[in-house]
């Protein structure tokens, strides 16, 4: 049986490029069997440090009192970190890792080889490598010699074998006629379960169609007409069908609810779920005004309704269409940006918050702001900013603050139409990991310059963005139209 690298002694010691030089030296001096390190940080592997290595660095003048105490990723200044060792698998026969680590160049021949094994990456030591080869070698020697002995020692057994061999050739010959019908048939039967699979393939997707028209037509198609208020949103599947979803809904006379979601997972079950929590949050809207609240209510219901274990993040607002006061919760969300009217951009930012069920009695915090006229809501998926292109190079919020500067002017549909072509040309076809969903909400503003102070509470103290109390305005049209009518 072929050895392989992870059946030697390898060592697992993963350190983060913030630990300190002089910690580092500690562990080698303290743990003797610890000759090598994987620096890794996030999860990415940046490189590979020597015991050794470091030793001949920290050994040159004055290098230990510039590096001692900082951290170890500075080394690569003096070109004591491997970052680019010889990486191989657990699976990798030991001749083969022998060649390839005596490949590398003269200095870095003998660093050390990062293995990796189920429970993480390991590291090798090459002068163990060599001597495994070595005994694999001796084995294969001795075992020549044995085999030549046996050789020697049994020539009738190999004559009466070769002439055993020679029969079953004969037999094999007699059969091949019926042998090659064999085939025959079984060709013909694989050739029937192939058209059979066809065929299902073909019906899965005409299904998949289907549902992914289905799960279309339970978007909201445009938003309510209302002169105070406009948007559009956009929704595009990674697969054939996304978990990502969003909802416009008119709660009563004056208040607009909207929301954009990303459910955990893909495909059916996370489309299913969609429906879900769709149907869930428009009940507990239509009770409540407070979207927090909503959030909670929903949360609980997916805890006792949710045997996948689905959860979902979901960003929940609330517009009150006769002050302009948007009020919104988000449950492990991506926050919304407003696109004021005068071309700033405000991002709100905030603590991180639950999602939406998966914790049980999880709480929401409600968050407040104030729209004035041709302001607008910008609500994103992570779709959005973790899209790729074919360097895996991410979008990011950066990207799309600069992007938003350009255009946050514009009509609600122009930003969102802007949008999706700049992550199609960012993207250049790669193909998407997540879904993509953007919803646009513009405050249009009160008809007739009226404004009306909600019922819901909004104090009469509190002051909406052009600096009028909604109530005092709401008095002092009152008091214009007495004198009017008394003139």
């Amino acid at each position: 049986m072929t050895k392989t690298v992870d059946q030697l002694s390898l060592h697992q010691k993963i350190i983060e490029p913030t630990i300190l030089v002089s910690q580092l030296e500690k562990i080698f001096e303290t743990y003797a069997y610890i000759q090598s390190c994987v620096i890794v940080d996030a999860d990415k592997q940046l490189g590979v440090i020597s015991k050794k290595r470091l030793m001949a660095t920290l050994s040159k003048p004055y290098v230990r009192e510039l590096y001692a105490q900082k951290p170890i990723h500075l080394l690569h200044f003096v070109k004591t970190i491997d970052e680019e060792p010889l990486i191989l698998e657990g699976t990798t026969p030991i001749a083969e890792a022998v060649g390839l680590a005596l490949a590398r160049d003269a200095e870095r021949c003998y660093e050390p080889i990062v293995v990796n094994t189920p429970i993480g990456p390991q590291t090798l030591e090459v002068d163990l490598l060599l001597r495994a080869q070595s005994i694999i070698l001796q084995e294969s020697i001795d075992l020549k010699e044995r085999l030549l002995t046996d050789v020697r020692n049994g020539s009738e057994e190999l004559k009466r074998a070769i002439f055993e061999l020679e029969v079953a050739k004969e037999r094999l010959e007699a059969s091949e006629a019926s042998l090659e019908q064999e085939v025959v048939k079984r060709t013909r039967q694989l050739e029937v379960v192939n058209a059979d699979l066809v065929s299902q393939q073909a019906q899965i997707q005409s299904e998949l169609q289907v549902a992914r028209t289905l799960q279309q037509s339970i978007l909201p198609s445009a938003f309510p007409e209302d002169q105070r208020f406009s948007g559009c949103a956009y929704m595009r599947a990674a697969r054939m069908i996304g978990g990502d979803f969003f909802d416009v809904f008119k709660i009563d006379e004056h208040h607009l609810g909207v929301v954009v979601a990303d459910v955990s997972g893909k495909g059916v079950p996370a489309a299913m779920f969609m429906v879900l929590v769709r149907t869930m949050l428009q009940e507990v809207a239509r009770h409540s005004l407070v979207p927090s609240d909503c959030l909670a209510n929903v949360n609980q219901q997916l805890l006792a309704k949710n045997p996948l274990s689905l959860f979902v993040t979901m960003l929940f607002g609330i517009l009150d269409a006769r002050t302009g006061e948007f009020v919104f919760s988000n449950g492990g969300h991506a926050m919304p940006y407003l696109l004021r009217a005068n071309g700033a951009i405000e991002c709100v930012a905030t603590r991180g918050s639950p999602l939406v069920g998966l914790l049980d009695l999880a709480t929401y915090i409600d968050h407040k702001v104030y729209l004035s006229a041709h302001d607008q809501v910008l609500m994103i998926t992570d779709g959005v900013t973790e899209c790729f292109d074919d360097n895996e190079q991410v979008f990011g919020e950066e990207r799309l603050l600069n992007f938003l500067t350009t255009v946050a002017q514009g009509s609600t549909q122009t930003i969102v139409d802007s949008l999706v072509k700049r992550l199609d040309e960012f993207s250049q076809g790669t193909a998407p990991s997540d879904d993509v969903t953007v919803l646009g909400l513009q405050y249009q503003g009160l008809l007739g310059g009226l404004e009306v102070a909600s019922p819901n509470g909004l104090p009469g103290g509190e002051r909406v963005p052009n600096g009028t109390s909604p109530l005092k305005t709401l008095r002092s049209a009152i008091a214009e139209s007495a004198d009017s009518l008394q003139a």
